[in-house]
């Protein structure tokens, strides 16, 4: 059985990073930094489903969302755009009125450090036709676009704050953009560990490289 397939367009590098880590495991992706990277893609491939950040260069987000909606080849397949959250609160209703008019299946906060994200996308790429035989389109809250009757077919637990998000959802996504923090910090470590390794070994190949005879001693 082939493994599924995501188009991840993403302009920050770190992000890409930590989405190929989180879904790597489960998913072939490609990963492009810009809109019209995602539609040169596009042109010749059909994913299982599309990961696009609202602020993609030149070709945002929700153009590329759109274009991708309007084509029989690529109208099913399952859209998730990313947004940046305002330090105000959750994703405003100007932002969810562009993901739903461009047809988006769901809209998540940026920065990703969900460890649910593999789960949500495995909901959207498994969830039943309605009865006219199309997916049922989800329904925005002001934090994340849900289907119909909740992440997982039964409504949130909790009360509710300010704008519709449910209390508990905005809890979960301050503990998931702390984790996040922590994980990317985490990353910058490993990486930084990983230069100093290979400068480290590049000096002892120079001098090994300056030795007469080269890596094998001297020649008699």
């Amino acid at each position: 059985m082939s493994r599924r397939t995501l188009l991840v367009a993403e302009p920050d590098e770190l992000q890409r990073q930590l989405i190929d880590v989180m879904l790597g495991a489960d998913f072939d992706l490609t990963l492009v930094d810009d809109g019209p990277a995602a539609l040169a893609y596009l042109r010749e491939h059909t994913p299982d489903a599309m990961l696009l950040a609202t602020d993609l260069a030149d070709v945002d987000g929700y153009t590329v969302c759109r274009k991708a909606k309007s084509v029989s080849r690529l109208e099913q397949v399952k859209v998730v755009l990313v947004a940046d959250t305002p330090t105000t609160g959750g994703l405003g209703e100007k932002v969810r009125s562009l993901a739903r008019s461009a047809g988006a299946d769901l809209l998540l906060p940026r920065p990703l450090g969900d460890k649910n994200l593999r789960e949500r996308l495995e909901h959207l790429l498994v969830a039943h036709p309605s009865d006219d035989g199309m997916t049922p389109r989800a329904v925005f809250n002001s934090g994340v676009l849900e289907p119909v009757h909740g992440e997982y077919g039964v409504p949130h637990p909790g009360g509710m704050v300010s704008g519709g998000t449910p209390a508990t959802e905005l809890g979960k996504l301050r503990a998931l953009t702390a984790a996040l923090r922590e994980e990317n910090d985490s990353l910058k470590a490993r990486l930084a560990k990983s230069k100093e390794l290979n400068k480290s070994l590049q000096e002892q190949l120079d001098e090994l490289h300056k030795k007469r005879g080269g890596l094998f001693g001297r020649r008699g």
